[in-house]
């Protein structure tokens, strides 16, 4: 598995895990209408503008063999609605058939390494109440902070924290390599 800064080639790929991730994640939470109005088409265009324009934005890509991009992960500096959190963890996703064996965590050190690299020293997410992953950012440390209610359905988001950076930064299994 190959942990890698995503480029514009990546997009159709991050566009079919986003939508994939958010039809079988958030079925439960989400109304279907809105649901649906995510296509792969609109959401390879929006990844093609992000990728290529001028931004803080860091996006990650785990590659299971050359072109099958399985996982992402989209970072920022800034502290997401939650002070004094200095980087926000914005978007993690996963296919379903490749959870389970360490490509979200792998991907969250990277992120955690480049946003530290950049000066942050702290890291937080918001994640829907609901959500089925909620237990994998505590089992990596992070601190429930705060909730708040989103505009679509009604759900409620949480959001986690930590305050040190430099824990999540390290591979699993304690190391700091590079991607």
């Amino acid at each position: 598995m190959r942990i890698r800064q995503a480029t514009i080639s990546d997009s159709a790929a991050l566009a079919r895990i986003q939508v994939d991730s958010y039809r079988r994640a958030y079925a439960s939470l989400f109304p279907q209408a809105y649901l649906d109005r995510f296509t792969y088409e609109e959401q390879e265009q929006d990844w093609c503008d992000l990728l290529s324009s001028e931004t803080d934005d860091i996006v990650y890509v785990a590659e299971a063999g050359p072109g099958e991009i399985v996982g992402y992960a989209l970072g920022r500096p800034g502290s997401g609605g939650v002070a004094p959190y200095e980087s926000e963890l914005v978007a993690l996703h996963v296919t379903s058939s490749h959870q389970g064996q360490g490509i979200g965590r792998r991907l969250v050190a990277a992120m955690a390494r480049h946003l530290q690299e950049r000066g942050a020293g702290s890291l937080m997410l918001w994640v829907l109440e609901g959500n089925r992953s909620r237990p994998f950012y505590e089992r990596l440390g992070g601190q429930l902070l705060n909730e708040r209610q989103t505009i679509e359905g009604g759900a409620v988001e949480v959001a986690y924290g930590w305050p040190a950076i430099g824990r999540l930064a390290e591979e699993p299994g304690g190391s700091s390599p590079g991607v």
